[in-house]
């Protein structure tokens, strides 16, 4: 089921399971990240070796105080994830809080896709209050 794999996935990147992350990535896998442009991880990357990328982007820059998985939708091979993260930007030393809706195609119990869509917040920005019902 899609939505076992996604769980899987935030279940190793909290682990800090990288390879065990990847794994669950298919070879050719396309991965998007949509938001400002002021940030390096927003970009795409493509294949194993793009998403390993990606995430060494994301060690280097950022420090998440919390990582949060809120809503799962599911629809066949599509699973939507809505959340929220904060943390430290490592580089400028400012606070971040973001929301955002991952968007993952799941095929032969693989990631094929993951588009982020990110609303990012920083230094004294604050998100605008909203309940996770």
């Amino acid at each position: 089921m899609a939505e076992d794999v996604v769980r899987d996935v935030y279940r190793r990147f909290a682990e800090d399971d990288i390879e065990g992350f990847l794994k669950l990535c298919a070879d050719d896998i396309e991965w998007a990240v949509n938001g400002p442009a002021t940030l390096e991880k927003c970009s795409s990357f493509h294949g194993i070796d793009g998403v390993r990328h990606f995430l060494s982007i994301l060690d280097r820059t950022w420090s998440f105080s919390s990582f949060t998985p809120r809503e799962f939708i599911c629809g066949g091979d599509k699973v939507v994830v809505l959340g929220e993260e904060a943390g430290v930007d490592r580089t400028t030393n400012e606070s971040f809080e973001n929301r955002w809706a991952h968007v993952f195609t799941v095929e032969d119990r693989k990631i094929a896709t993951f588009r982020e869509f990110l609303c990012h917040w920083k230094g004294g920005q604050r998100p605008p209050q909203m309940s996770w019902q």
